[in-house]
């Protein structure tokens, strides 16, 4: 060895977090490249409890937004405590707080449903002609989502005595047809009633607090199928 050679120690603590950051990128990059099926994230990182406390959203929304934020990005969560929230995720991921017209990511927590929810889905940007990729990601926080994964086995989770809507989506990744189930129907047809031109539009990333994604581009059609109500279940298989 030489006298040059500087030896740095492991850094266990940046491994995990690299580990980390790796797998969920890859269950992003996924559920993107195939929209309406479920991926599954993961949640190592104990940090994302406590800021997912603080910022009043679930832990895997904030796994999801460590993937996607950084310095170079701008985000704001919607909702009464939206200042509070988006300082929160700031600090976190060092991306900037934008209103919600002009975020590049725009966060909808449980805590928002109804015509709030719609009023913000309707008020985020969806690019230009020229700039059609300026068009907003929302990150949209589910109490039911159920689909099918990869391999066509179906997961999902619901822990509540909510009802929830059955959507159809066709287009670019999908075989065929696709279906989703989901309790954000305030989200999903505020999205369908914005009518954007493609390229233009809003992209959706549905999160449940059991860690499953469905990601819903804007080349996606969506289509209302009904409402279901079965008995209360979860489950992952």
């Amino acid at each position: 060895m030489s006298e040059r050679d500087v030896i740095f120690p492991r850094d266990d603590a940046a491994d995990v977090r690299s580990f980390y950051l790796q797998e969920n990128f890859r269950a992003l990059l996924d559920a993107t490249a195939r929209p309406g099926e479920l991926a599954l994230l993961s949640i190592s990182d104990d940090e994302a409890f406590s800021c997912a406390a603080r910022a009043g959203l679930l832990p895997q929304t904030v796994c999801v937004l460590d993937v996607v934020l950084d310095a170079g990005t701008t985000v704001r969560v919607a909702g009464a405590q939206s200042d509070d929230a988006t300082r929160e995720l700031g600090e976190r991921t060092h991306a900037l707080a934008r209103p919600l017209e002009e975020a590049a990511f725009c966060v909808v927590p449980l805590a928002l449903a109804g015509e709030d929810a719609a009023t913000a889905v309707r008020a985020v940007r969806s690019g230009t002609l020229a700039s059609p990729h300026l068009g907003a990601t929302c990150v949209v926080e589910c109490t039911v989502l159920m689909g099918t994964d990869a391999s066509g086995v179906r997961i999902g989770s619901r822990t509540e005595s909510t009802k929830h809507v059955r959507w159809t989506l066709v287009g670019p990744g999908i075989d065929g047809t696709c279906e989703l189930e989901c309790d954000r129907d305030d989200v999903l047809a505020a999205r369908n009633a914005r009518v954007d031109e493609f390229p233009l539009g809003v992209d959706l990333v549905l999160v449940d607090g059991a860690g499953h994604i469905a990601c819903v581009p804007r080349s996606t059609r969506l289509t209302r199928m009904g409402i279901s109500g079965e008995e209360v279940r979860s489950w992952a298989m």
